[in-house]
């Protein structure tokens, strides 16, 4: 006799087979992922896709990405959903002596929600500079590659001339989703950010 529960468990592990790489749990998302790529591109690894509003992260030791804990609760935030995916750049550091926290580049990827923990290529066309609790907290913004014109643009001004409002909404949401304005330090140019990326790749080489 057909049983729904039954066809539900069988789903689901099916699902779960097919959706997790092999050895997966063996790859460590910090180290063992490429920064560049020949044709331009860089690595994203996605911990938080467009419309969440949980806060996950990748944990110290590269092998998983967990939920934010602090205070016993899980991480979430009080303000509109992440309007883009949000992940971190593999193979970086922004390290506490060059007034970072320590941890691997943010970055903004602008496109369609993302699966969290997928691996993507994208282009980056700028940063921004912000400053949280007396640290740096850059913010490299990229575009996910696809067959859209806005994966096309090429810069935060093609971005600010094609789209009105989009990148404004962007750096509006990064300044107050925490609940208190970040300072505002500075913007980055595509070709900036992209030697920003590169010099804090090196520095995690070197550490």
């Amino acid at each position: 006799m057909f049983n729904i529960k039954n066809f539900s468990l069988i789903f689901v592990i099916v699902f779960l087979s097919f959706s997790l790489p092999l050895n997966a749990e063996k790859l460590n998302l910090i180290k063992d992922v490429n920064t560049f790529n020949q044709d331009g591109t860089i690595n994203v690894i996605i911990e938080i896709p467009a419309g969440s509003i949980e806060k996950w992260e990748v944990e110290k030791n590269g092998f998983q990405i967990k939920k934010e804990i602090k205070k016993g609760k899980f991480g979430k935030i009080d303000y509109l959903a992440y309007p883009f995916n949000y992940g971190f750049i593999p193979q970086t550091i922004l390290p506490l002596n060059k007034g970072g926290d320590g941890d691997q580049l943010d970055v903004v990827v602008i496109g369609p929600s993302v699966i969290r923990g997928s691996i993507i290529k994208v282009k980056p066309i700028g940063a921004i500079i912000l400053l949280d609790k007396k640290k740096i907290d850059t913010k490299i913004i990229s575009l996910s590659i696809n067959d859209t014109n806005l994966s096309k643009m090429n810069s935060i001004a093609d971005i600010k001339n094609n789209y009105i409002g989009l990148f404004e909404i962007i750096l509006l949401w990064l300044q107050n989703y925490k609940g208190e304005v970040l300072e505002l330090k500075g913007f980055l140019t595509k070709k900036k950010s992209i030697s920003y990326i590169n010099e804090f790749h090196q520095e995690f080489k070197v550490k």
